[in-house]
Formats: C-alpha cells, structure tokens, sequence
C-alpha cells in the first residue's frame, strides 16, 4: 500500500471525509505528455490544516525519492517498447485550500513523459501500449486524456464515461486490460474519417502492473506523517496504534515472500508485536490491500494489489 493510500485511509478512519484523486493526461503533438496527478481530502478542522501545512515543510526530500522510483518505472517500459522515454520536470506540491464545504488539502504531482505516446508520419497519435498489463481505477478517482489542439479522435477505448471536443474520460472503479485506455487521434481535417487502429488489448504480459501501481497509487511520504499527525490529534493519544513504518515494515515482507506469507513469519521478520502486525493487517485488509485466510492454525496473508 502506497504512502498516499495511508494517508487517504488515516483520514478516512479519523472521519475526515471521503478522499478523491484525479489524474490528467495532457498529449502534446510530439507525442510527449504533461501528467499531472492530484489527491484531495477534506481536513476538517483547523488542526488538521496546521499539521498538513507543517508536514508539507518536509516534501523536497520525498519528491527526490518519488521522481527516482517514477523515472526507474518509465524506463523499464521504455525497454520493454523499445521506445525512447524519459521524464522531466517533477514537481510535488501540497496545500490547504478553502472550498464552500470547507478545507480541502491537496497533494499534486506534475511531470513530462517524453515519449509518451507513439507518433506516426501522417500526424496521428496512438496512447496506450505503455499501460502494460493495463490500469486500474479505483472508486472516487477518474483520468482524463485530454488531446493537443487542433486534434480529433479517431477510436477511443473502452467508451468514455464523458467526453467532449477535447478530451474523453472515465471514473473509478474500473478495471482496463492490457493496452487500454486507448486512443488513435488525428490531426482534425474536412476529409478525417473512421480509420483502423488495434484494440486496446495486445495479449502481452502484464508484468508491469505492479509498476504501475507505484506510480498512479504512489505519492511522497510526506503524506503518511500527516497521516500519523492526523490519527494522534483524533484519537487523543500519546502515539498511533501504527505509523507509516510499521505498515511499511510489513508490506516490505509480504512483497519479499512474492505476495504470499503467513503472519506469524511478519511478526518474526519486521520485530513488530502480534498486536500492531495484526492492527496494521486489518486496516490492510478492511481496505481491500491484503487479505488473509485459515491454513491450519496459521492464518496465511496474501497481497491483493
């Protein structure tokens, strides 16, 4: 689980509200792409603002960390589709802003994928064959690809949940195969019409997925100290029943076993007490992250996503 789900699930959990994320996809001619992905919760209080604004102090140093993890991933997919790529320009921000239902705090990632997409001689753009193994969106998020001016689409895949004359989008939750969302766009002409592209779906491996899920379901740590700031102030104690390491920990050695251990082998591995690994899991579990089962008088966890 990614630190900015932690952070997502702390405030939830504290009664904060319900979160929502946005990510946008804005293709230039060239091919290459501005991403910009952005998560927003409601605060609530003004405490809560305080430490969100407090913690943010911090996000420089986690930024490098995200851009190394985000620059490896588009590098193994720039092998694998023996096409250049490379990314520029990171930035990670967060703030607190006011809305009519009240403060909303906001992390945003912005960066350029050179390569992004495949160009062709005659103009056209063809977005997709780097979703190996497909995506995922989960309830309460949306993506948006929006096109470069003076384009039109030619085939789109799957439907959009919306669309207009520059862009198509689809919300959460949803499930993409591999090599979608696709779209095959044209410069825009009086004589453009229907043309043939490949669907969506490729049949390749889908051993990027896990990749993926770092870089649409990941945002800097700073997220999970004010995840851990949040749950102290709510719940009036001296220290969390967790912290964005222990949950850390734990993952680290699920992830290390390939997906599947048995508890009482997390409990050995991460030093941590039966109760926090058992606290740590339920929260994993009631979010739909892990999931765990009888095998013996072992209780066997198995990685979910």
């Amino acid at each position: 689980m990614s630190p900015i789900a932690l952070a997502l699930l702390a405030l939830v959990v504290a009664g904060q509200g319900t979160p929502l994320t946005v990510y946008q996809i804005q293709l230039r001619a060239d091919g290459s792409a501005i991403w910009t992905v952005e998560h927003r919760y409601p605060l609530g209080d003004q405490v809560s603002s305080q430490l969100f604004e407090q913690a943010s102090k911090s996000l420089e140093s986690y930024a490098t960390d995200y851009g190394n993890r985000l620059a490896s991933l588009v590098g193994r997919i720039s092998e694998q589709l023996g096409r250049p790529m490379s990314v520029e320009g990171l930035n990670v921000t967060a703030r607190v802003v006011e809305t009519l239902t009240g403060r909303v705090g906001t992390i945003r990632v912005e960066f350029t994928w050179i390569g992004f997409a495949q160009t062709h001689e005659d103009g056209r753009l063809e977005v997709g064959d780097v979703f190996i193994g497909g995506l995922v969106l989960l309830e309460g998020e949306s993506l948006r690809l929006a096109f470069p001016q003076g384009y039109e689409t030619i085939k789109v895949a799957p439907n959009p949940d919306a669309s207009g004359p520059s862009f198509v989008e689809w919300g959460g939750r949803r499930v993409f195969p591999d090599g979608e969302p696709y779209a095959l766009l044209a410069p825009a002409s009086p004589h453009s019409g229907p043309a043939s592209g490949p669907s969506g779906s490729t049949g390749r491996s889908a051993s990027f997925v896990d990749p993926w899920t770092i870089i649409l379901f990941a945002a800097p740590t700073i997220s999970a100290v004010v995840a851990a700031l949040l749950w102290t102030r709510r719940r009036s104690r001296p220290s969390p029943q967790w912290t964005s390491d222990e949950v850390g920990a734990v993952l680290e050695v699920i992830r290390r076993y390939g997906g599947t251990v048995t508890q009482s082998k997390i409990v050995r591995e991460t030093g941590l007490s039966k109760s926090t690994v058992s606290t740590v899991l339920k929260i994993l579990e009631r979010e739909g992250v892990v999931a765990r089962q009888k095998a013996g008088r072992e209780k066997l966890v198995r990685l979910l996503r």
